[in-house]
């Protein structure tokens, strides 16, 4: 079976570092960046099956704008949004509207990041 590509962008290296350890261990392969544009150059280079998005980096809403520019380009890969607000911010998006399969509070739980990378990943 081939391997899964997640794409992690985060500008946390200690979060990166993490979600790539243990995507790894369960057999996922990770490529990373630690902001947008760069992530967004990664999308179209690596083709990842899921991604793992962080929502505050350059910006307190940066994950938010890659997942419009996401979809004005009409890339439709699964998305993963981790905040440390996600409880708030649940009740003001609609996840659908973002584009975001799923929203996941930081600190991660990393069994229930590696079960949705593995969901999401088509």
């Amino acid at each position: 079976m081939e391997r899964k590509k997640a794409l992690v962008i985060d500008d946390g290296i200690d979060f990166i570092a993490a979600y790539k350890a243990i995507l790894e261990a369960n057999g996922i392969d990770v490529v990373s960046a630690t902001n947008g544009s760069e992530g967004f150059d990664k999308v179209k280079k690596e083709n990842p099956d899921v991604i793992v998005l962080d929502v505050m980096m350059e910006t307190p809403d940066s994950g938010f704008e890659f997942l419009q520019k996401m979809q004005h380009e009409g890339i439709n890969t699964p998305v993963i949004l981790c905040s440390s607000i996600a409880k708030a911010s649940e009740m003001n998006f609609d996840l659908n509207s973002l584009g975001a399969k799923i929203i996941m509070q930081k600190p991660v739980d990393l069994e229930k990041l590696v079960e949705n990378v593995k969901k999401y990943a088509q």
